[in-house]
């Protein structure tokens, strides 16, 4: 669990992680930014990020997506099930 991107990659290089569920609107570092900071580490570019934000335009969804999100979900379109669905499918 982390407040922010900077925190959240922390967290990721100091624990064995096998999935990120990061928002995208985050202070200090964005959740693309994440997204893409892991993209360019050798060591956690296969690890599954999934982007959960209320951003919902085509915009901001193709700018996850380019950023390396292997899925890109608004808030208000995913039940707790779906969700759960999702996650099991890139573990």
């Amino acid at each position: 669990l982390a407040t922010d991107g900077v925190e959240g990659l922390k967290a990721v290089q100091a624990h064995e992680v096998h999935l990120v569920v990061t928002d995208a609107e985050m202070p200090r570092m964005d959740g693309f930014a994440l997204t893409r900071t892991l993209r360019e580490n050798e060591a956690l570019r296969d690890l599954p990020v999934i982007l959960c934000t209320s951003l919902a335009t085509q915009e901001d969804k193709e700018r996850g997506i380019e950023a390396g999100a292997n899925a890109y979900v608004v808030k208000g379109d995913v039940d707790q099930v779906n969700c759960l669905d999702m996650i099991r499918r890139f573990l």
